[in-house]
């Protein structure tokens, strides 16, 4: 067990208060209004991650690039959280996948023509469908939008940039799909996110068969891309022993008026709408991401009038600030986060770490870049596990990147390079365990090691 989890949660409150006055980024401080968060968010847009930028771009000194890791978070999606009688409207008309089937006993190529899949929202009347239980428009519900399909797009010409024109690394064609594995997980925005990326990587790319780019997909009963609670009923026995601790009630406490404000205007219910900001963040971020007015509602609360409510700008920074608290207190502050963030990730810490170890070891062949596009639940759990610093733990922005570099030196030492969003990751300053812009191999294995499951059907079994 790391020394953080040896903390008292009295001695850890301490230590993080005395940190935010030393630091200058600041450190959460729990037990306290939300008003003395002392996170970084000034530059902060949910709606647009960074990228890495080849001009900014340099390489390790007397050392050579042997493999890139990058995890992403999918593009800008419709809301997955509905509302009643919503009456926004989503169009996502470009958003068509031609599909190509053929038998396994037929030739790799398409003899049945193309098909496309279209979303159809009829408008209810009643007689023949359910009253209004989503907006209007031709969007599915977590559908990646044209703004996401672009935003992937951006990053993959910017990786191009890096990989492709300035380091020599990656090939200009992409001829063969040996040099590459990409892995998603089920749901289609995190495919679709990964196309698009792939595309702009390298945009000439053959349309034959053979050039197809394998992406590999768990099951969802035994996906390891996210806190997977039906596989590891733990996880959930752990967040409710978090939620229920005395500073996170604390911090619901000195946000229960805007949360009762927006479960009145929202009218919504359930333990999920009380005991957490993910749904919220939801349904006014995406919201926020098009210009689209904010949900508003002219049904009166208990000794109020009837005039319309709506959820203000100002609720919304406030929605995200809480959102950036308990992202950061769950996976990465808590006295029981450690184990929290193991059995949500770690099994995918596992696989870049084992990846690597493969690759030193020549079993991965002619594999230079390996591509996993997941979800905001993929990322914060990465940074937190890596100890990330608050600027970095802010919830992570549509196409948020984090890249790992694994080079050689001409010594034979190997180093790791983290990129977060364009930037080398900072860490925690009271927790500072390497310098990611070269943290040697052993270090960054040492580190990584408590995050790193055994035998993780067992560790999830609840009791």
């Amino acid at each position: 067990m790391g020394a953080r989890a040896l903390y008292s949660v009295a001695a850890l409150a301490a230590v993080l208060a005395a940190a935010a006055k030393a630091s200058p980024e600041g450190s959460s401080s729990f037990g306290t209004g939300v008003s003395a968060y002392a996170f970084d968010d000034a530059a902060y847009s949910y709606c647009d991650a960074g990228y890495p930028v080849s001009q900014g771009y340099s390489a390790v000194p007397d050392a050579k690039l042997e493999l890139v890791q990058v995890v992403v978070r999918h593009g800008d999606r419709t809301p997955v959280n509905l509302i009643p009688d919503d009456t926004t409207t989503w169009n996502c008309n470009g958003i068509e996948e031609n599909i190509y089937l053929h038998g396994t006993d037929q030739p790799e190529k398409n003899s049945t023509g193309s098909f496309k899949q279209v979303i159809e929202i009829p408008t209810w009347n009643k007689k023949y469908g359910f009253s209004n239980q989503v907006w209007r428009g031709t969007c599915d519900v977590g559908e990646l939008t044209d703004r996401g399909k672009a935003q992937h797009r951006l990053l993959g010409s910017q990786l191009r940039g890096v990989y492709v024109d300035k380091l020599g690394f990656l090939p200009s064609q992409l001829n063969g799909t040996d040099d590459i594995y990409v892995r998603t997980t089920h749901i289609w925005r995190t495919k679709n996110s990964a196309e698009s990326l792939l595309g702009a990587l390298w945009p000439e790319r053959s349309i034959s068969p053979e050039a197809a780019i394998p992406i590999h997909t768990y099951p969802e009963q035994i996906e390891t891309m996210y806190g997977n609670t039906g596989a590891c009923p733990k996880l959930t026995a752990i967040a409710a022993q978090i939620t229920n601790s005395d500073q996170f009630q604390d911090f619901l406490r000195s946000q229960g008026p805007l949360m009762a404000k927006l479960i009145g205007i929202l009218d919504v219910s359930g333990s999920s709408w009380r005991n957490s900001w993910d749904g919220y963040v939801d349904v006014v971020q995406t919201r926020e991401c098009h210009g689209l007015p904010l949900p508003c509602s002219d049904r009166a609360s208990a000794g109020t009038s009837t005039t319309p409510k709506c959820v203000t700008v100002e609720d919304a920074a406030q929605v995200r600030r809480n959102a950036h608290y308990e992202y950061t207190f769950k996976f990465r502050d808590h006295p029981l986060s450690q184990n929290y963030t193991r059995l949500a990730i770690g099994s995918l810490i596992g696989t870049l770490r084992d990846q690597i170890q493969d690759h030193i070891a020549g079993k991965t062949g002619s594999m230079k870049l390996a591509l996993y596009s997941g979800h905001d639940s993929t990322v914060a759990p990465l940074l937190a596990a890596l100890q990330a610093s608050n600027r970095n733990m802010l919830w992570p922005p549509y196409a948020s990147n984090l890249v790992f570099e694994l080079w050689k030196k001409t010594d034979g030492s190997r180093l790791v390079r983290v990129i977060y969003n364009g930037q080398v990751l900072k860490l925690q300053p009271e927790f500072e365990w390497c310098d990611l812009n070269a943290c040697p191999l052993d270090k960054y294995y040492k580190h990584l090691e408590k995050y790193i499951p055994t035998e993780i059907a067992t560790q999830c079994a609840s009791n």
